[in-house]
This record gives C-alpha cells, sequence and structure tokens, in this order.
C-alpha cells in the first residue's frame, strides 16, 4: 500500500514516465540483489528485501492502472481496462503454479531471477508507452502555453 501511495504521489507531481520507471527498476534491481544473499546466514536481509521488492512491484502495478486508462482513447477505455483487469488477473492466477515450478527446480536465486527478469521487461514495457500522464508542473505549462 505504501508503494502504490508514493508512485501516486510522485505521478501526481511529475507524470507518470519517471516514477515508474524509477520503481520498475528499484524493482528488478532489489530482486537481483538479493542474489548475493546467503538465506541460511542472512534471513532477515532476505525478507527485508522482499519488502522493499513488494513495495516498488506494488508501486508499479497499481499505478499502471490509471496509465492504462490514460492511454486508451475514450471509444474502446472500457475495453482496453477491462482486458488488462483480465490479464492482470490470470497472471495472478498462473504467477502462484509457475512461481511454486520455478523455486522446485531452480530454488530461491531461480525465483528472484524470474522477479528480476519480470521488472526488467516492466521497464523495457514502460520506456515503449509514448503517452504518460502528465504531472502537475507539465500540466501547468500546457495550461500557461494554451492561454496565450
Amino acid at each position: 500500500m505504501l508503494g502504490s501511495l508514493f508512485c501516486a504521489y510522485a505521478i501526481t507531481r511529475f507524470g507518470s514516465r519517471v516514477p515508474l520507471l524509477i520503481c520498475a527498476s528499484l524493482a528488478a534491481l532489489s530482486a537481483f540483489a538479493m542474489l548475493g544473499l546467503d538465506i541460511s546466514h542472512n534471513a532477515g536481509l532476505v525478507i527485508a528485501g522482499f519488502g522493499i521488492h513488494g513495495f516498488f512491484v506494488n508501486a508499479v502495478q497499481t499505478s499502471l492502472y490509471g496509465l492504462c486508462a490514460y492511454v486508451y482513447p475514450t471509444e474502446v477505455r472500457a475495453t482496453g481496462m477491462a482486458t488488462a483487469l483480465a490479464f492482470g488477473r490470470m497472471g495472478g492466477i498462473l504467477s502462484a503454479f509457475i512461481g511454486a515450478a520455478v523455486i522446485t527446480f531452480g530454488g530461491l536465486s531461480g525465483y528472484l531471477v524470474m522477479l528480476g527478469a519480470g521488472m526488467a521487461a516492466a521497464v523495457i514495457a514502460l520506456l515503449l508507452v509514448r503517452s504518460h500522464l502528465p504531472g502537475k508542473k507539465s500540466s501547468a505549462r500546457l495550461a500557461t502555453a494554451n492561454a496565450h
């Protein structure tokens, strides 16, 4: 929840591109950073690492709904949002099975690589989005430009 609130505030102020890219990058980095930890000697650090990772993943995941509503044109917004929600639900269901399989065959390191790679893919996808939510500064600049 805190990650969502943090990202929502940052998006309101700066727009969605930079905060989402920062949060997705830090989510990927936090997963990859935990690869060097030995869980038998650093269980507390691994738990804290997952807390940090969850903070940034949740920030990105929940903020994407606002971006999704902004990106889709009005004529298809409801269909686009419903499709995004459906894929999100399918991902939530499948992730339990895929995560268990990765942990079974790859252990903690395999799981962390999967989490980091997933967020790295999110960074790339966010870079490809052409239209991001404007922030307060951008909105004020546009209003001033339109007034003249």
